[in-house]
């Protein structure tokens, strides 16, 4: 039965029976204002009636929320994510962080820790407007991360924000605030890795979001990326604000002068969409892919009490990876390097106590390495996933003046995943054992309470997590 039908038999079910009763009434004092009102409404199905007749859709695709078009030529796609967790902290009873931080405020005695997390709750809208080609992103994040620079009272921050177009021939551009193309693993979203978080190896060494122009091109069995933008970690920053020099050779805060960023893979095996994830379900085709980035960048910033540089840096980074996967089973292994080289630096602004590593004022070097390798296999005939990863990362042990037994960090984490849907619906449980103490690498020396390193001054911290995962 049609809408404009059932409107007439419901209006006309008012009159007869409601009728007696709409005469005795202020609100309705004769026929002729139910005849307007029923009017109102059969001129408003009509419209909506006419809407529909268009051929715009709405609904579900089994992935997203989506509005489109009859043409196709507009859509939009709405979706969100929930990373909720549980935490257990382990450290050495007598850990004391004065010996690691000069702020009082940051030290914490405490041999252990627990709590929740609300870890990353996202909200995504994207899709393509005019023509199917011409598609688009915007997507920010409640975010409760205090290790990745934000603080921790829910703040809702600005994470990806382009627009681009992409040819038939294979060649696309995009502009605006997304991650740069550099390591696999930050290029893979959270919401699919194997274990609850990216490493830490990865946190140190990823060039992350910035602004600025993305050119790409795709052919069946390769794809090539090139990015200028405002420098590594550069999202949400200012024209204006300047990038410095931390006591530990650290890139922070602002924009660099220039910078360029540069990703090449190359398929062997299997189809594109396989490597969106680390994962394989059971029954997927072998798949095999190589990736090898390059990153640089410089400038000249000011000196300041917060950046004391003064003068010229560059910054530079390689990386090279590869991801195999099968039937139920995957394998990824990856190194990354880094090279900071700062040119007349003035350290004046920097407390004695600060620079350990920093023996005089001048031209300041540092190179730096990672590796990372992870790999998880299904138990046959189920939905569980177990999986191991190792990271490691080795500090510049000469520059940095640290011990031979000094200059690596080492990770070692182990869990297992539940798929309930898919990614969609997924729990994680996974332990991080940090082997190495804090005061060996000054590169692993930043608390991440979202990875949940809070940093020991002895050997052994352990973190277990426990994470439920809601895609919609």
């Amino acid at each position: 039965m049609r809408q404009t039908t059932r409107l007439c038999l419901l209006a006309g079910a008012v009159g007869v029976i409601g009728g007696p009763a709409l005469a005795e009434g202020q609100a309705w004092s004769n026929a002729d204002e139910v005849r307007a009102l029923v009017s109102e409404m059969m001129a408003d199905a009509e419209t909506r009636s006419s809407l529909l007749q268009s051929g715009g859709t709405a609904g579900h695709d089994g992935q997203h929320f989506f509005l489109a078009s009859g043409d196709g030529n507009f859509r939009l796609d709405i979706s969100g994510q929930i990373q909720f967790r549980y935490y257990l902290n382990f450290r050495d009873d007598e850990n004391d962080d004065d010996d690691i931080f000069e702020d009082d405020d940051n030290s914490n005695e405490d041999d252990f820790e627990s709590g929740f997390q609300t870890r990353r709750t996202k909200i995504f809208f994207e899709g393509h407007v005019f023509d199917p080609n011409m598609f688009y992103k915007l997507n920010g994040t409640f975010y409760s991360n205090e290790g990745e620079g934000q603080t921790q009272d829910g703040d809702f921050e600005l994470e990806d924000a382009y627009a681009g177009y992409r040819w038939d021939n294979g060649f696309s551009i995009l502009w605006g605030q997304f991650k740069l193309p550099f390591m696999r693993e930050e290029l893979v979203s959270e919401a699919y890795q194997l274990a609850a978080d990216w490493s830490l190896t990865n946190t140190v060494f990823t060039t992350g979001r910035s602004q600025g122009v993305q050119f790409g091109w795709s052919a069946e069995d390769f794809r090539a990326m090139l990015a200028f933008s405002d420098g590594a970690k550069a999202a949400n920053s200012d024209i204006a604000a300047p990038r410095g020099l931390t006591s530990t050779g650290y890139l922070s805060g602002g924009e660099s002068d220039w910078a360029g960023t540069g990703r090449v893979e190359i398929k062997l095996a299997g189809g594109w969409e396989a490597f969106q994830d680390f994962t394989s379900m059971p029954g997927s085709d072998f798949g095999a892919m190589l990736g090898i980035a390059g990153h640089i960048e410089g400038g000249d910033p000011p000196s300041s009490e917060f950046f004391p540089t003064g003068g010229e840096y560059r910054y530079g980074s390689w990386t090279a990876d590869i991801n195999l996967e099968g039937d139920g089973w995957n394998f990824y292994l990856a190194g990354v390097g880094g090279y900071s080289d700062f040119n007349d630096a003035d350290l004046d602004g920097i407390a004695d106590d600060d620079v350990d590593n920093v023996t005089e004022a001048g031209d300041i070097n540092y190179s730096d390495y990672g590796v990372i390798a992870h790999a998880g296999i299904f138990i046959p005939n189920t939905d569980w996933e177990p999986f191991i990863r190792y990271d490691v990362i080795f500090a510049d042990e000469d520059e940095r003046e640290l011990d031979e037994d000094s200059e690596t960090f080492q990770t070692l984490t182990f869990g297992v995943n539940y798929y309930m849907y898919g990614h969609a619906s997924k729990f994680t449980a996974d332990v991080l054992w940090f082997l190495d103490d804090v005061s060996s690498n000054a590169l692993a020396g930043n608390r991440n309470t979202g990875i949940g390193y809070l940093t020991d001054d002895d050997e052994n911290e352990i973190t277990v997590r426990l994470q439920w995962q809601l895609l919609f």
